[in-house]
């Protein structure tokens, strides 16, 4: 059965993007509806993997001085077993696969100059079927949004 996102659910998304903590109590006093309507309304929006409720942390402040993008290249047979070693490293946070003159590119985050160093001299080179990797380091932010997708009305 499709399921579908009315106006109410969408009101419902746009409080929590703004307090993922919201009470279900809050977000109805805001819309004029019941609570128990918004706590329904929720559990079909989660059930229907329209989204999910995370925490998502602060780089910054969780210690992370360096955002690294690195564009990679591969040896074509070993594309999908780089790309899963490389989804399994704890400085890497995003992997994809891409076309262009990169065959898969990722974004890190450390600490320290140090741990930089380590993981793009030695982490990387490691991993058998890289064949070059692009670093860079992003030295200024100007936006950096994790609710990349906009709700659609069809699951």
């Amino acid at each position: 059965m499709k399921v579908s996102l009315d106006e109410l659910d969408h009101k419902i998304l746009k409080i929590l993007e703004s307090d993922g903590r919201a009470p279900a109590k809050y977000i109805a006093e805001q819309l004029s509806v019941n609570e128990v309507t918004v706590s329904k309304r929720l559990a079909k929006i989660i059930e229907s993997g329209f989204c999910k409720i995370i925490a998502i942390a602060d780089f910054e402040k969780c210690g992370f001085d360096h955002l690294l993008p690195v564009g990679i290249r591969v040896h074509g047979e070993k594309l999908e077993e780089v790309a899963n070693i490389l989804s399994g490293l704890n400085e890497v946070f995003s992997v994809n696969v891409v076309s262009g003159i990169q065959d898969i590119e990722i974004l890190c985050a450390t600490h320290t100059l140090q741990e930089t160093k380590i993981f793009l001299d030695e982490t990387l080179p490691s991993i058998a079927g890289i064949k070059s990797i692009a670093p860079a380091i992003a030295s200024n932010v100007y936006k950096f949004e994790t609710d990349w997708t906009p709700f659609t009305n069809e699951a």
